[in-house]
């Protein structure tokens, strides 16, 4: 177990979650978006324009920097539940060096919360397997 004071707030993660914000009680919460119907559509548009030049248009980790997480990899989806999900793309990853070098962005400054939602309902339909 890991705890980050961010500013005010204490952030507490769990060890199987290094360098990513999850507060407590994060990993169980669930999208807000999941009945609206449009969501995943939305979600697909805000990932094309945002996550798609690292992780690839199918997810799987396919953009240039070769260390892109493939979100639709089978063993990650119980660890990654919805809102890990979230707050991964909220908060992002921060790996130490000798200077802070992100290793994926926080998009808490760039998109709502919504949004990042959006993102979410997408990557449910991009984990969803082909038939």
């Amino acid at each position: 177990m890991t705890a980050v004071f961010l500013g005010s707030m204490l952030v507490v993660g769990a060890a199987q979650y290094p360098g990513w914000l999850i507060p407590p009680g994060g990993r169980d919460e669930k999208s807000p978006l999941a009945s609206a119907p449009d969501a995943a559509t939305r979600g697909k548009a805000v990932y094309a324009s945002n996550c798609e030049r690292c992780h690839g248009a199918d997810g799987k980790g396919s953009g240039p920097p070769d260390y892109a997480a493939d979100l639709t990899d089978e063993l990650r989806i119980d660890l990654n539940t919805e809102g890990v999900l979230f707050y991964k793309i909220w908060n992002g990853h921060a790996i130490q060096l000798r200077t802070q070098v992100d290793d994926m962005p926080p998009f808490s400054g760039k998109l709502s919360k919504d949004e990042v939602w959006a993102v979410v309902e997408y990557l449910k339909v991009l984990r969803t397997p082909k038939r």
